[in-house]
């Protein structure tokens, strides 16, 4: 393909991360390199060393940079029931990044779907209350806004009972 075609239907148009989620990593790496001139000022090599360091990996961490776990949403949406939880998250919000940090490595019951890697979950959140409602919380028919983690441990919980009950009948 030259650089003059258009691009097939493969090419799915991707949502570029708000302004705002770029903030926090600005004002982290900034403060950073505040502090490490003032360091290096004092002759604390080391210490500027280390606070440039952990400056860069901080605001990596919480930029829309880091693409983290994602499973799009149509075969998140295939798996959906009381037994499964799917997670709207975005890089740079910090409850995903709450939600990220309290539940960790892989796991059976939980799919992460990344809004910024796809235009269906843009619109399935848009109907859901937008950017305001990341990270976004399925179980079964139950869908939570802006959930914390205990809110999600609590409806995967429901969802286990309700799963439980219709096994039962």
């Amino acid at each position: 393909m030259t650089r003059h075609e258009a691009p097939g239907p493969a090419a799915a148009p991707r949502r570029r991360a708000p302004r705002k989620a770029w903030l926090r990593p600005a004002l982290l790496l900034v403060g950073g390199l505040l502090l490490t001139a003032l360091l290096v000022l004092a002759d604390q090599y080391l210490a500027a060393v280390a606070v440039v360091l952990f400056s860069l990996f901080m605001a990596y961490w919480t930029s829309p940079l880091r693409a983290g776990p994602h499973t799009p949403l149509a075969s998140a949406l295939e798996r959906r029931g009381d037994d499964m939880a799917i997670v709207l998250w975005a890089p740079g919000n910090p409850l995903s990044a709450r939600l990220q940090a309290a539940i960790r490595g892989p796991r059976e019951d939980l799919i992460w779907v990344n809004v910024y890697q796809d235009p269906a979950a843009q619109q399935f959140l848009a109907g859901h209350g937008g950017d305001e409602a990341i990270p976004l919380v399925i179980v079964g028919d139950e869908v939570s806004p802006a959930a914390s983690v205990v809110q999600l441990l609590d409806m995967q919980a429901a969802g286990a009972e309700r799963a439980k009950g219709r096994g039962q009948a």
